[in-house]
């Protein structure tokens, strides 16, 4: 099976100027997963909350000023969860898109919430005519339009589009790329992610090779240091794959190919007209901006050895633990160590901006963590089962006890009937991770004209201000969201003691707003 993972946070924009910090929501969820609220934004300022629960919709809507103007709770359709693909906002709604299957039967099933008065409706599924051999690779869209896309093994991308009169029937088209395969077959699909606008700019969401983007009408994949075969050896290059919808024609580009041995060494990201590319070594970085159209550089740094990054706005930190007692958050202050600890993971890069003056660039890398079997590790920890002894004075019971799975019969813990006594979290099954991944990055504010770095004095990134709130926060919260709203950033979490789901408001100029809750 392919991992897919797509972003699909989608929001509006909505320009206001700049106030005092304040909390822009408060309203109460009874929500038991939170993982599953998805938040929408129109360019009005209204906010639209959705989740799935007990087999109902739970749907509120806020105004631009943060009132709740209504609350919703609607039965779905025999209790079939709806799995969100992506979102639209139309002039008078927020189209929410999902996709149910039937055996070999794929459908689209769409339901609208009025922007204004709340109001829910509900809309016909569509059968989409997939071809036998189709594999779906996901959902994603803007403002414009809704997509979902699918790849066969000829390698065609089939691609389906909601047309310009109803929002909830799809067309069809199908691109015939013509560009050089991975030596690995698949290896391009397997890490593909939507950039909408309003994605959460961190290493994490940075560091797919693999990134979808939509520009005047035209979808952009755009593919990082993948083996290609007959390409050379050693060597690795940045791929751009553009599909236009109204003339079902491709164009396939390529950069300048840099060395690449093993690991990926290099990573981009796509921003308006200009195109971000990375490259970290131990002892080199080098960032070059491009110009999308005629992919000419426009604006080159590089940095080698133990030589400052003179480009950093902010330290480099380093965030997930490394080690059982290692803190979860440390800077690196020593220049001889910045460039190998960027280096370790995958690197990554995004690109933001919250006025027509500055670029804001989050830069650095991201190590997945580490996955291994349960069932095959013998050193985890089980639990033995609490056992009852008759004495004197009647029944006592002795507590069971934490010990490693090697000290207990391998007949007990795998038998279907005397496993049942143990508690063996990690021995369920499958695979997990052992933590959460380790992120190092640092952020760069650049002048948007000409890309010189921004005095340290003028440099101000609301996603720092979102992480020192964060920190703050007496319970990191089970859930969070965060979006765009206007030139500003709205930070969501949800506090389950209080059964609540707030929303603050992150803008330039402003105080840090004090953390709520989650005692």
């Amino acid at each position: 099976m392919r991992k897919i993972f797509l972003s699909l946070l989608l929001t509006g924009a909505f320009a206001t100027a700049a106030q005092a910090q304040r909390e822009f929501a408060n309203i109460e969820l009874p929500m038991n997963r939170a993982e599953d609220l998805v938040t929408v934004a129109d360019e009005d300022g209204n906010v639209v909350i959705y989740f799935y629960q007990n087999g109902r919709l739970n749907i509120a809507l806020l105004s631009p000023t943060g009132e709740q103007l209504a609350q919703h709770e609607i039965p779905y359709r025999f209790s079939q969860e709806p799995q969100i693909l992506g979102t639209r906002v139309t002039d008078d709604e927020f189209i929410f898109y999902s996709r149910y299957t039937n055996g070999r039967r794929e459908y689209v099933r769409p339901f609208a919430v009025n922007r204004h008065t709340g109001a829910f409706r509900s809309m016909q599924d569509e059968q989409l005519e997939i071809a036998r051999n189709a594999e779906f690779l996901g959902g994603f869209g803007n403002d414009e339009h809704f997509y979902m896309l699918y790849t066969d093994r000829d390698n065609n991308l089939h691609l389906y589009r909601d047309n310009d009169e109803n929002v909830a029937r799809l067309e069809h088209r199908v691109f015939k790329p013509e560009m050089p395969r991975t030596r690995d077959r698949y290896a391009r699909e397997e890490d593909l992610i939507y950039v909408s606008d309003d994605i959460e700019h961190n290493v994490f969401t940075g560091h797919h090779r693999s990134k979808i983007y939509l520009r005047d009408g035209k979808i952009y994949m755009i593919f990082d240091g993948f083996d290609l075969r007959g390409g050379e050896r050693n060597k690795a290059t940045t791929e751009i794959l553009a599909l236009d919808w109204e003339t079902g024609e491709t164009e396939y580009r390529t950069l300048p190919p840099l060395e690449q041995r093993n690991d990926p060494t290099f990573n981009s990201f796509l921003y308006k007209d200009k195109l971000f590319r990375v490259n970290m070594e131990k002892d080199k970085f080098k960032l070059t901006a491009y110009d999308f159209e005629t992919l000419e550089p426009i604006k080159e740094y590089t940095y080698t050895g133990d030589e400052e990054i003179a480009i950093k706005s902010t330290p480099v930190q380093q965030r997930g633990a490394k080690a059982i007692f290692s803190p979860d958050k440390t800077v690196i202050e020593k220049t001889s160590k910045v460039m190998k600890n960027l280096a370790d993971g995958v690197p990554a890069i995004t690109v933001d901006s919250f006025n027509d003056s500055t670029l804001q660039l989050t830069i650095g890398s991201y190590e997945a963590p580490a996955e291994r079997s349960g069932m095959d590790d013998r050193t985890r920890m089980v639990r033995t089962p609490d056992r009852y002894v008759r004495t004197s004075r009647g029944l006592m019971m002795v507590p069971g006890r934490w010990t490693p799975a090697y000290n207990i019969p391998s007949y007990y813990l795998n038998s279907p009937y005397y496993s049942r006594y143990f508690y063996d979290p990690y021995g369920q099954g499958g695979s997990y991770a052992s933590g959460p991944g380790t992120s190092t990055y640092f952020r760069s504010v650049l002048d948007a004209d000409n890309l010189t770095k921004v005095e340290d004095a003028k440099a101000e990134v609301l996603q720092d201000k979102i992480e020192t709130f964060e920190e703050e926060l007496k319970r990191e919260p089970e859930y969070k969201t965060v979006y765009r709203y206007g030139d500003k950033l709205h930070y969501g979490y949800y506090d389950r003691k209080a059964r609540t789901f707030r929303i603050m408001e992150f803008a330039h100029g402003q105080e840090a707003p004090e953390p709520q809750g989650q005692e």
